[in-house]
């Protein structure tokens, strides 16, 4: 029982830290285009003379925000293996269960009542 509970527990371990390689690779690709995503952009620039001074050499930039950056959802390999354990440990616990109840079902028991009719002699 002891060698059964410590291999449950070492799968348990082993299985809940696991990220498959793709979902690395869309997270790793994912965090490139972000990083090459600026969240602005420059819409124009005004080069001549201007009434207000901005930046060197009478330049004027403007600059706007640009279109939110939008992220791919990428499944959670360390959920999904933590929900498998959950379902296979609640599929074992019926199991057992119900192996207990048909196990009681069929076990043979008799009972066994004697009456005593008539009085002394």
């Amino acid at each position: 029982m002891l060698k059964k509970f410590i291999g449950v527990c070492l799968a348990v371990a082993l299985l809940s830290g696991c990220m498959s390689d793709r979902e690395y690779q869309l997270r790793a690709k994912q965090l490139r285009n972000q990083a090459n995503h600026p969240a602005t952009y420059d819409l124009f620039t005004v080069e001549g003379p201007v009434k207000f001074e901005l930046a060197e050499n009478g330049k004027a930039k403007v600059t706007v925000p640009g279109q939110p950056f939008r992220e791919i959802p990428i499944p959670d390999g360390v959920r999904t293996q933590a929900d498998l354990v959950k379902h296979l440990v609640n599929v074992g616990a019926i199991g057992v269960l119900g192996w207990k109840a048909l196990d009681s079902v069929n076990s043979k028991t008799t009972t066994t009542t004697t009456t005593t009719n008539g009085g002394a002699q």
